[in-house]
């Protein structure tokens, strides 16, 4: 009989957003389990390390595992799942829980640990700190911060944890005002919609929302984003009445780790270096997302709601001039809280992209091919195989497009969508 594989939890969180202080409550409180425990905060490893020890009166620190040579999400997975595989070996415990670094991003861990031989990934929790959330999202003064995360963006970051999660955990709801909480719920929703959340504060959670609760899937949580289910669910309203709608069907290539990176500051125009973990993005993004569905054209506008948060999808078939759109990205709209979507440039027309934007972080990866650069032959066999996506054809582009989810706050859809029009090539 096969040995059931040990569950893990991963909590992820902004620093600051009360994950030490969760583990605290479910360490005090583990309801008969053997939880073994993971932590890494740069910078402030071995304080986390002792106070989960002492808050959770364990006598025997063996099983806290700090990890104090950098970030999980960076440099130290493979020791990081080395680390899991030693716990699990020797038989002392029945669950890990991973608190990971403020800074990582929960995808490229979660990818990580779905490949552990003896685990199983139950639950990614993230913990968000409602008013960090309010002056984040909410015109704060707290945007930048970059002392704390040095060129990477905090907006991205939290938009990166609220949308890959199993389970959010709001705490600090005793810190904001009603109104302010409501807005942050509607731009959660437009984030990951249907995703479970407990609001609370000083981090007091049931044990059995955070352990075992089978709750993880990796495709369905990367699918449920907002932005992924507006791109397959939501409405398009062309502003060209010769443009149809179609659905991107690109021809399968393994990803190509290749980035254009731009980071949206007020002075800065400058372009950051390649980070490969956000390719795998794209690629699934192309399988999950983006797979032979068609959808129904409606000439309505964009949602929005009593509090400003809306999204509305960007949709052409022409390219974009890679110059225009690079030009555009110093100015991009501060409103905007989150797009992504497929896209193609006029100067490399047999890729597709992934065109994505959290906050001021702005980027484009590989994400395949499009069928339309595919051999001729291999093209007619897979239009032949798939009648929808010959449905769909356009006779210029094939299956090229442009379809970008905006979501964000007062949006002005004709003012984006006319400041992206003039970024297509000529």
């Amino acid at each position: 009989m096969a040995k059931n594989k040990t569950p893990i939890t991963l909590l992820c969180g902004y620093l600051g957003a009360g994950k030490t202080t969760l583990m605290n409550q479910v360490l005090t409180n583990q309801q008969g389990y053997k939880v073994a425990v993971i932590v890494n905060d740069i910078g402030e490893v071995n304080v986390d390390a002792k106070l989960i020890a002492d808050g959770a009166k364990i006598t025997d620190t063996s099983d806290i595992v700090p990890l104090t040579n950098g970030c999980i999400c960076c440099t130290l997975k493979s020791q990081m799942t080395q680390n899991i595989e030693n716990l699990i070996k020797t038989g002392k415990y029945d669950y890990v829980m991973i608190e990971a670094s403020g800074v990582c991003e929960p995808m490229p861990i979660a990818q990580e640990l779905e490949l552990i031989k003896n685990g199983k990934l139950d639950n990614v929790v993230g913990v968000v700190d409602a008013a960090r959330l309010v002056d984040e999202f909410a015109g704060g003064d707290k945007l930048l911060a970059k002392e704390a995360i040095g060129e990477e963006d905090i907006e991205s970051l939290l938009v990166q944890q609220i949308e890959f999660c199993s389970t959010l955990v709001i705490n600090k709801k005793d810190l904001v005002t009603e109104d302010q909480f409501k807005k942050v719920r509607k731009v959660i929703e437009a984030l990951h919609p249907g995703v479970k959340v407990i609001e609370t504060d000083h981090g007091k959670v049931d044990v059995g929302e955070i352990l075992a609760t089978g709750s993880f899937d990796f495709e369905t949580v990367y699918a449920s984003a907002g932005w992924c289910k507006q791109l397959e669910e939501g409405e398009i309203e062309d502003d060209d009445d010769d443009e149809d709608e179609h659905e991107h069907h690109h021809h399968d290539h393994e990803h190509e780790e290749h980035e254009h990176h731009h980071h949206h500051d007020d002075d800065d125009d400058d372009h950051h270096e390649h980070n490969p973990e956000h390719g795998e993005e794209g690629h699934h993004c192309d399988e999950h997302c983006h797979h032979h569905h068609h959808h129904e054209h409606r000439h309505e506008g964009e949602s929005e709601d009593e509090y400003g948060i809306g999204t509305f999808i960007y949709y052409r078939r022409k390219p974009f001039d890679r110059q225009k759109l690079d030009e555009y990205a110093s100015k991009w709209p501060r409103n905007i809280i989150r797009c992504k979507g497929l896209m193609y440039f006029s100067d490399e027309l047999e890729m597709a992209y992934v065109f994505e934007t959290s906050g001021r972080q702005i980027q484009a990866g590989y994400s395949g091919q499009w069928i339309a650069a595919a051999p001729e032959k291999e093209q007619k066999k897979i239009l032949a195989e798939n009648p929808e996506i010959q449905k769909e054809w356009d006779p210029q582009v094939g299956d090229r497009m442009i379809k970008l989810c905006v979501i964000g706050q007062n949006l002005d859809k004709k003012a984006i969508s006319a400041d992206l029009d003039a970024c297509l090539a000529d």
